[in-house]
């Protein structure tokens, strides 16, 4: 099962402020997720309802599912620190 994965404003500007290198995993992170949410390598984030991240590296990409619609909303993404997850 494929879902489309939609990128929000915020999200796509912080990809655009990374290096090509990162940019590429990001990519390749992003599919994976596309082809299953609920991977192995995805956790779902304490407190929040329907959010999930998985890592890149020192990076973190958080999204929600809407399995009705079968879409990935990239909420956003950014480097680990004490706010990632706020």
């Amino acid at each position: 099962m494929k879902f489309k994965i939609i990128f929000s404003p915020k999200s796509y500007k912080q990809i655009k402020n990374l290096n090509e290198k990162l940019k590429e995993r990001i990519k390749r992170a992003s599919i994976e997720i596309s082809n299953d949410p609920w991977h192995k390598g995805t956790i779902k984030v304490r407190g929040y309802e329907n959010i999930r991240r998985k890592r890149v590296g020192d990076y973190r990409i958080l999204y929600t599912i809407d399995k009705k619609r079968k879409e990935i909303l990239v909420v956003k993404i950014e480097k680990r620190s004490e706010t990632t997850y706020k």
